[in-house]
């Protein structure tokens, strides 16, 4: 055997598994959201995500080894844009953590994996990127998966099931800000940087529109601690495995974390929404794969 290939095929493994872990932990953050929503505000429980998701990012600041990021520079052009993009995160967040109360879990996290769909339709107008049969059919499909799992036009319709696919456009339009930038630009910086203006947004949105409960007891603040903790614990262990291999090679396993959402929604709360979610939730696995396997094409071809 190649030693080359081994340490390859290990690397890739490696980051396989972290990033699996890493969904892993983002699923659990979801569950104690859900459980925090039963007594506290979702513009509450957005601050302490975001207050305590900063934890993980001062240690990438301190431990990123990247050749091209030894020495940081917070110089960035076009910074309200960075303060755009938390904005966008903290509305996505408010409409997935708003879900939570009324959604079961899987239907939730389901749904907001529709974002892949959005950030393709969105470069299009915002990123100039020309878009062919591939992925507008992956769009579409995508779209009808969506249908599929909302059924807008049966009784069984729930506006609160609109609140997911805000927050997958919010998600995916802080994504395509990201592409606005130079790739010199580090993207630790630029995590930094929206991780503080989303704690701004999430304080601002408490202020004016949100109402505020006294944590009741050590229970809840420990909860509220691990929410932060675990959830940017989850997003650096995925920058870690995007970092370890091409991204293209891990990307697709984020869709295990609709399969986590089953497995956890049903051990937490007993839930089962099985008939609602299929097949629908199989159209929104094959876009999102669908535009994955085009983009790796069409990279390839340009290297």
């Amino acid at each position: 055997m190649n030693i080359n290939n081994f340490k390859i095929n290990n690397t890739l493994l490696f980051a396989v598994l972290t990033f699996l872990f890493g969904i892993l932990l983002l699923n659990f953050m979801g569950i104690t959201i859900k459980v925090l929503r039963e007594t506290y505000s979702a513009y509450q429980i957005s601050l302490f995500r975001n207050i305590f998701g900063f934890i993980p990012i001062i240690i990438i600041f301190y431990f990123v080894t990247d050749s091209n990021e030894k020495k940081l520079s917070f110089a960035v052009p076009r910074l309200w844009l960075l303060f755009l993009r938390g904005g966008f995160i903290t509305v996505a967040q408010l409409c997935f953590f708003t879900s939570l109360l009324y959604l079961e879990f899987a239907t939730a996290i389901a749904l907001s994996f529709a974002m892949p769909i959005f950030v393709t339709m969105f470069s299009i107008p915002i990123l100039k990127k020309k878009v062919g049969i591939y992925r507008w059919s992956a769009v579409l499909l995508g779209i009808c998966g969506i249908f599929l799992i909302v059924r807008p036009n049966s009784d069984v319709f729930s506006i609160y099931a609109l609140l997911p696919i805000g927050a997958a456009i919010g998600y995916a339009m802080s994504m395509i800000t990201v592409k606005l930038f130079p790739e010199n630009i580090s993207s630790v910086v630029i995590q930094g940087y929206s991780q503080f203006s989303s704690i701004i947004f999430s304080a601002v949105f408490l202020f004016f529109l949100g109402q505020t409960n006294n944590i009741e007891n050590l229970n809840d603040l420990i909860l509220f601690i691990t929410l932060g903790i675990v959830g940017g614990l989850g997003v650096l262990l995925l920058i870690i495995a995007y970092r370890m291999t091409n991204p293209t090679n891990v990307a697709p396993f984020e869709y295990f974390g609709i399969i986590f959402s089953f497995i956890l929604g049903y051990l937490f709360f007993g839930e089962t929404p099985f008939e609602k979610l299929f097949p629908g939730v199989f159209a929104i696995i094959g876009a999102g794969l669908l535009i994955l396997w085009r983009e790796r094409i069409l990279k390839n071809r340009i290297h």
